[in-house]
């Protein structure tokens, strides 16, 4: 009696192969219907928005409608997580969570301050051409500047003879001569030469105290028209090189600090360690605003309030990094 019973319980070999087989035949029907079903979106932030209707039909007890609600609810459960793993995660304006706001391939940010591309210096350039040209008041002569060199335009150095030589000058509207463009630079030297005479008592050259409008009428030269946009454009194209070899990763940077790096480089002369160490220090910890943020450390004392106050701005327009 015990091995009837046995017998009747037991699941039958053929019932089962059976069963298997008609799951896989469904589940690659399944899987081909996926493929060809229009309104499915494949792609993965929108895997809540896809329709499984045609998977979730009325209860039946065919294994082939269970099999279709179970995995129906499956793909949507796996939606759920991918769909919350690529969710924006949201930014403060804290130092902690401008520290973990990594713009990497999971977490995709559509925002205007981050570089959406690769990084271009020929349009950090352009953007950053007019901002330089309204701080720096370009001077269409020459003056000797503070460190006694021959400078014009927007702060270009002219201090060499083959570089002063190479500048488009004009004379009462026409080009100098040979003889004109070495009387000129020859004026200027012999004042740069006496200057660098005077010293202090540590055996520092005393830096020149004139102001650049005193140097007017040292001569007719004057630059011609464009040329004060072309030395400056020179001027950054070197500043960016620079920032480059400086900041290894200057070109994953957000745009408003790529443009206060260039600012500070333009008009002080270099971003060095030496010279920088805490701002140096708050780009390397990625710490815009906290106690020792690159906020605090982008001022700079031999410029005016409102130079300063623009590069704060710029630091605190930026949304992530």
């Amino acid at each position: 009696m015990s091995n009837l019973i046995q017998y009747i319980i037991q699941d039958d070999p053929e019932e089962e192969l059976k069963k298997k087989q008609s799951q896989t035949l469904l589940s690659r029907e399944l899987s081909s219907r996926q493929d060809t079903d229009k309104n499915y979106k494949f792609n993965s932030r929108h895997l809540l928005e896809n329709d499984f209707s045609h998977l979730q039909s009325k209860p039946a007890t065919t294994a082939r409608s269970y099999l279709s609600q179970a995995l129906a609810k499956n793909v949507a459960k796996e939606g759920n997580k991918v769909s919350s793993a690529l969710s924006p995660k949201p930014i403060g304006n804290n130092s902690a969570s401008y520290k973990i706001a990594q713009n990497t391939k999971g977490n995709v940010v559509n925002d205007a301050n981050i570089p959406s591309g690769k990084f271009s210096d020929k349009e950090l350039s352009e953007r950053m051409l007019p901002v330089i040209k309204d701080k720096e008041k370009p001077l269409d002569y020459v003056y000797i500047d503070t460190t006694w060199n021959k400078t014009t335009g927007a702060g270009a150095n002219v201090d060499d003879w083959n570089t002063f030589n190479k500048v488009n000058w004009e004379v009462n509207g026409r080009p100098p001569t040979e003889a004109e463009k070495q009387a000129a630079f020859n004026i200027f030297q012999n004042e740069i030469n006496q200057g660098r005479q005077n010293k202090d008592s540590k055996g520092n050259i005393i830096k020149n105290n004139k102001k650049a409008s005193s140097y007017i009428n040292y001569s007719q030269f004057r630059l011609a028209k464009g040329e004060t946009d072309r030395l400056l454009r020179k001027h950054i194209t070197e500043d960016i090189k620079y920032l480059q070899k400086e900041f290894p990763d200057f070109a994953s940077y957000p745009p408003e600090l790529q443009n206060v790096l260039l600012d500070i480089k333009f008009n002080t002369g270099n971003v060095s360690q030496e010279n920088w160490p805490k701002l140096r220090k708050a780009i390397a910890e990625k710490n815009l605003f906290g106690d020792e943020g690159i906020i605090y450390n982008v001022h700079r004392k031999d410029v005016d309030l409102k130079r300063n106050n623009w590069v704060e701005q710029q630091i605190r327009n930026i949304k992530s990094w």
